[in-house]
């Protein structure tokens, strides 16, 4: 039986798997982002947690805004969903607490935020949950 040379990866696989491999960071194990307020607020909580069901201006979910830095920082503190996290207790700081837990409980509800921007969150509040 005769076995067909193999096939090369067509152009479209080879971007394809070079896109994959730039947004997965090639496997890189350090997370380069900034635990910073300005940051997880532009890129993380206003697109996730502030939509019109949850805590937008218009729902604000047990009374928390997410929809611009400032009044979701306000929010957060006000209501100590930031209280510091004890680093041997990674859900301590209730809103990584609502953030790991499963089913209804869990926020975002729907899509559960990747287990990256949470320890991204988690830095944040262990380093004081500034308002930069």
């Amino acid at each position: 039986m005769h076995n067909p040379p193999p096939m090369l990866p067509g152009p479209r696989l080879v971007l394809l798997a070079a896109a994959v491999a730039a947004l997965l960071g090639c496997g890189s194990a350090t997370d380069d982002r900034p635990a910073k307020w300005s940051f997880i607020s532009a890129s993380i909580t206003e697109p996730s947690c502030a939509t019109v069901n949850c805590h937008s201006a218009v729902a604000q979910k047990s009374g928390v805004d997410l929809h611009d830095r400032a009044t979701g920082w306000t929010s957060l503190t006000k209501y100590g969903f930031t209280t510091l996290a004890d680093p041997n207790d990674p859900t301590s700081a209730p809103v990584l607490y609502l953030m790991r837990a499963r089913g209804s409980i869990r926020m975002p509800p729907d899509v559960p935020l990747p287990e990256a921007d949470i320890n991204l969150i988690q830095t944040w509040i262990n380093a004081g949950a500034n308002n930069d």
